[in-house]
């Protein structure tokens, strides 16, 4: 504690960008894979999210392993590069596990569910499942 915020933070904080961007691709690229647009039940993201959160895990894991030698004893000029880059993996691992899906979820799986709930009432609207119809 007790470090400026300075340039080597600011660059610090240039370089986490970079982390939590491919952070967040990682389980992006995995929901892509698993489901697509397809609307996805929240047992199915959430099997998919622990699947790819071994690869989160271990990038946030040898950051900050890497950057606490820094951190202990990197004199005046070190310790707030360090200090942006593993305070924030820790932060950005959070965004990528917890935000990442939940936005996902929200933005393409209910526009899906939405879209066909339409189709189906205008199906139903047409044909003799209108008077069936619970929805």
């Amino acid at each position: 504690g007790g470090y400026p915020f300075g340039f080597m933070a600011i660059i610090g904080i240039m370089g986490l960008i970079g982390v939590a961007i491919n952070d967040s691709i990682v389980v992006l690229a995995a929901l892509q894979e698993h489901h697509g647009r397809a609307a996805t039940s929240d047992d199915a993201i959430v099997a998919t999210i622990s699947g790819c959160t071994r690869h989160v895990v271990a990038t946030t894991l040898t950051t900050v392993a890497g950057f606490s030698p820094l951190i202990w004893d990197g004199g005046k000029f070190w310790p707030p590069l360090a200090v942006a880059i593993a305070g924030g993996v820790i932060g950005a691992t959070l965004l990528a596990l917890v935000l990442v899906p939940t936005l996902y979820r929200m933005l393409c799986c209910e526009r899906s569910i939405a879209t066909r709930g339409a189709v189906e009432v205008r199906e139903s609207a047409e044909g003799p499942l209108f008077a069936t119809s619970s929805t």
